[in-house]
């Protein structure tokens, strides 16, 4: 009897163990390299990201919206990064003009630091405490530096949530593209021997390495949770063309309390970072947040998580042909104007959902096509 009993209370304990949720992580980071391929970590021997996919879960590709980087209109008003980067920090497609980010999750109370090169991304500098944001196209700074001050903040703050962007393995790619001289062998192909793109990508696995030791020295890394991955993909002629599949999916790993050990899947996307990394880390995600807990990935996933879609995918699609097609169509089209684009990316909130903004894209491309003036349905809420 008094076993049976013992069983039954461990049974009790365990069940609440359970029903409470993962252990919440005390701290949460995304790393993010710039232009990183989903190809390039095995083909070119990417370490440290690999032995944290052993330690973690491994997303082969996950998708984020084109990497579209509108320069004017409504746009540019709100934003002076391409699109990719505020979507990962929001967790959702449907951006707001008044757009929270994941580092409003946990400010003012707990500490938040930003580390990047590229002062593109000043616009979603608001809620960080610390922040190192240095460099642009013109005027480069190296990884090197936001590897610096990345590793000043870890020790001297201890933030609660940190962003780290390493730009250089992007600008390696670029390098690739626009190298004139075709006697240089990686002109044009970024996995050529000694492509500024191999070498950069490959010191950004060494920094990626590095903070991971110092997360190890400080004592933090059992209670991180940290993602790796990238804003956008690469062409293997280098650079991010707007029609090139290859520039839509990037790697993701996620490793940390919470995440199960040596899990690899096929298909993500970069809207669900956010709401996993709040729901690991016990704070609420911003409030349109609506990417997809990455539950298959989790050790005490939340009930009710929707099976995995492949929405931001299908969407990329049907956007690059879309403007294709309104760029074509006679001037007064209907079907163009019905056709909701980049130029219009701060009204696809008005559809509610991606599944509704995607089928309402889709009538209007086939009404395009055919040469209609209306698109044959999917009519916006």
């Amino acid at each position: 009897m008094r076993l049976a009993a013992l069983l039954l209370i461990l049974q009790v304990c365990v069940g609440l163990a359970v029903a409470a949720g993962p252990p919440h992580a005390e701290h949460a980071f995304i790393l993010l390299i710039d232009g990183l391929s989903f190809k390039a970590p095995e083909r070119i021997g990417m370490k440290n990201f690999l032995a944290l996919a052993a330690a973690g879960a491994y997303w082969e590709k996950s998708y984020n919206i084109v990497p579209a980087h509108p320069k004017s209109g409504e746009w540019a008003r709100y934003h002076s990064s391409s699109i990719p980067n505020p979507a990962i920090l929001a967790g959702t497609l449907l951006l707001r003009p008044d757009q929270r980010w994941v580092q409003d999750s946990f400010y003012p109370h707990r500490v938040t630091a930003h580390a990047a090169n590229d002062i593109d991304y000043r616009r979603l500098n608001v809620g960080f405490h610390l922040s190192f944001l240095h460099g642009s196209d013109e005027a480069p700074v190296d990884d090197a530096e936001v590897f610096y001050w990345a590793v000043e903040f870890l020790r001297k703050a201890r933030p609660a949530f940190m962003k780290i962007h390493l730009q250089d393995t992007g600008r390696g790619g670029e390098m690739c593209r626009s190298e004139k001289n075709p006697a240089v062998p990686w002109r044009g192909n970024i996995w050529a021997e000694g492509s500024p793109y191999r070498k950069n990508a490959l010191k950004a696995d060494e920094y990626l390495g590095r903070i991971v030791a110092e997360l190890e020295k400080l004592g933090l890394r059992e209670k991180t949770v940290l993602f790796v991955s990238a804003d956008h993909g690469q062409s293997d002629g280098g650079w991010h063309p707007f029609d090139d599949r290859d520039a839509w999916a990037m790697p993701l790993v996620a490793v940390g309390p919470g995440i199960r050990k040596g899990q690899r899947f096929e298909y993500a996307e970069q809207i669900d970072m956010v709401p996993t990394l709040c729901y690991l880390a016990g704070v609420k995600p911003p409030p349109n947040a609506d990417g997809r807990i990455l539950a298959e990935a989790l050790i005490n996933p939340p009930a009710g998580v929707a099976p995995r879609r492949h929405t931001v995918r299908e969407l990329n699609a049907v956007l690059v042909e879309g403007e294709a097609l309104a760029s074509k169509q006679p001037k007064g089209s209907a079907a163009a104007k019905d056709f909701y684009g980049f130029d219009r990316i701060l009204h696809w909130g008005g559809f509610g959902t991606l599944e509704k903004l995607l089928a309402h894209n889709r009538a209007a491309v086939e009404a395009m096509r055919a040469g209609t003036r209306e698109p044959g349905g999917g009519s916006r809420q």
